[in-house]
């Protein structure tokens, strides 16, 4: 039944461990336990002759059922003081005797508490008052001062509660940020509960929780505050923000509502989301200029329309709608002609910078490092795979051995500052560097995603140009989309799909040996690029059967 003390002999550094001579696993905590409850329930019976192997037992669970053990010595000081006082000095022995006056407290027993003490080296004076003042309490009040003592504030407040000691109960909440738990105490309590989300309300809006304390603000009717707290939060409140505007009492005037109103419809212009701030210009303001304005920036032409037509102003079709019609079919062709242009700048020169790796790898990824003409004769130049030259490459341009160590703090943290100087590099990509494909992948990656994220607002731009009878220019805005669109397709085929073959390959081993520093950054880029890359999906556009195209 006792643990096995002795060390296991160290094993030979160039031995590996077998089953035999691996140590045995500790038990789990669960099986110590069930073994710790089977001795103490067969050694009940005998409790006067094995009280130290009790207690022992209580001791050994995991984690140490220590109040287990503190309440039968607590029995026995009932009984026997002597008997009692060996059982202390036990479980003192087994455990530190502060953390055992802790637990003796947190039991509300003085006396127990007093016991435990007394086998420590404390002086009497750093607890003889304490316990004395505790003493002198009534009940409620010596438990909730031995809970906030022990730091267990959640059985504090509940024991303030039973004192019904309102105020300071949220003195003590306001201390301890318990608002949770004071809350849900005071649930059915509406005069008090509202106290308590007040101070909640109050708490969040000092932490910069704006949305959740324009909430309690709002449910205690305090409009003011909520509209003020509803504001700071931003744009995404806009709606919370004008209904706690017109609930006040006394009303806002007509200058302070329209005031917050052109607040929030900018900063819903600047969080571009036009059809929230065109229904505040439409709906709030009285402005159906600006709101035609709002939606024709977000590419919303058919509601434009509709507004203009329900709220009786023709004239808006000519000097909102069409402008909105204009600009925006400017704003899509200079952004599909830049995109056009990258793409025919980027791609030629990925696959230029990938015929270059694969004819000499060496010097792709030496560059122009001094010396490199000498190269050794155990390197491996094969442009056959680029895994499997990954080592040689990394140690050819690192200058380093295939094993790469630390000694030392300095060291390590000279390690970390070339990782991150490598990483901002390879994060650059700048033209001649190793990393300029990958750079140049990743942003080719982005432009088609933006080309496919526009393709909807093309569509609802030609539709409206055709209404307002613009087809020539509804025809030219979907060509260039057309033409973008098919350079997309390519792109993704020349640059993100494998060579042929490629695919076949088995897949290689990681290499044994690892990298640190800015070393590290250059070797997951080396094997990152046998790597398949994901394809971007390409979004094509729905062309209208009307413009014959």
């Amino acid at each position: 039944m006792y643990q096995d003390t002795k060390r296991p002999k160290a094993l030979d550094a160039d031995a590996l461990p077998t089953s035999d001579a691996s140590p045995a696993p500790r038990g789990s905590p669960e099986k110590v336990n069930t073994v710790c409850d089977a001795l103490i329930k067969a050694l009940q019976s005998r409790k006067d002759t094995n009280l130290q192997n009790i207690i022992t037992a209580h001791v050994c669970k995991s984690p140490p059922a220590l109040d287990d053990g503190l309440l039968l010595v607590s029995e026995l000081m009932k009984e026997d003081e002597k008997v009692a006082e060996k059982a202390v000095e036990h479980i003192c022995f087994l455990v530190d005797v502060n953390r055992l006056y802790e637990n003796a407290l947190g039991l509300y027993n003085l006396e127990l508490a007093l016991l435990v003490a007394q086998q420590s080296q404390r002086d009497p004076r750093e607890y003889l008052p304490f316990v004395q003042h505790l003493h002198a309490q009534p009940e409620l009040r010596r438990k909730f001062e031995i809970d906030d003592h022990l730091e267990r504030r959640v059985k504090a407040l509940n024991h303030l509660r039973a004192l019904d000691v309102f105020d300071e109960l949220l003195a003590y909440t306001t201390k301890h940020a318990l608002y949770h738990d004071a809350l849900r105490l005071y649930r059915y309590d509406p005069p008090r509960l509202r106290a308590l989300t007040d101070a909640y309300a109050a708490y969040l809006e000092s932490a910069s929780k704006y949305r959740e304390a324009g909430l309690a603000y709002e449910s205690l009717e305090n409009f003011a505050k909520a509209t003020s707290c509803y504001r700071t939060a931003g744009a995404t409140c806009w709606q919370e923000c004008l209904y706690t505007a017109a609930q006040q009492q006394p009303p806002m005037s007509t200058d302070s509502m329209a005031e917050l109103a052109n607040a929030l419809a900018d900063a819903l212009w600047e969080a571009k989301d036009y059809a929230a701030a065109a229904t505040i210009h439409l709906e709030s303001l009285g402005a159906i200029d600006m709101a035609v304005r709002c939606l024709c920036k977000g590419y919303h032409f058919a509601d434009a329309i509709r507004i203009v037509i329900q709220r009786n102003r023709p004239d808006l079709l000519t000097t909102a709608v069409d402008t909105g019609l204009a600009d925006a079919l400017g704003t899509t062709t200079e952004f599909l002609a830049d995109c056009k242009a990258q793409l025919k700048a980027q791609v030629p020169r990925v696959a230029e910078l990938r015929r270059k790796a694969a004819e000499d790898p060496l010097a792709f990824y030496e560059g122009e490092r001094a010396g490199g003409g000498d190269i050794p004769d155990d390197i491996s130049i094969a442009a056959s795979s680029r895994v499997s030259t990954s080592a040689s490459l990394f140690t050819r341009y690192t200058g380093k051995a295939g094993s790469v160590g630390t000694a030392g703090t300095g060291v390590s943290r000279a390690t970390s500052k070339n990782r991150k100087r490598e990483e901002k590099k390879r994060a650059r990509g700048r033209k001649g560097t190793v990393y300029e494909e990958e750079y140049l992948v990743n942003s080719i990656r982005r432009l088609i995603e933006r080309v496919s994220a526009t393709a909807p607002d093309v569509e609802r731009l030609v539709f409206a140009l055709v209404r307002r009878n613009m087809p020539e220019r509804a025809r030219a805005a979907e060509a260039l989309m057309a033409e973008v669109s098919e350079a997309c397709t390519a792109a993704v085929t020349e640059v993100f799909n494998s060579p042929e073959g490629e695919d076949k390959k088995p897949e290689q081993e990681e290499p044994t040996w690892q990298a640190t520093g800015g070393e590290a950054v250059l070797q997951d880029f080396v094997l990152g690029r046998g790597k398949k890359l994901e394809p971007p999906v390409v979004t094509a556009l729905s062309k209208l059967t009307l413009l014959g195209s």
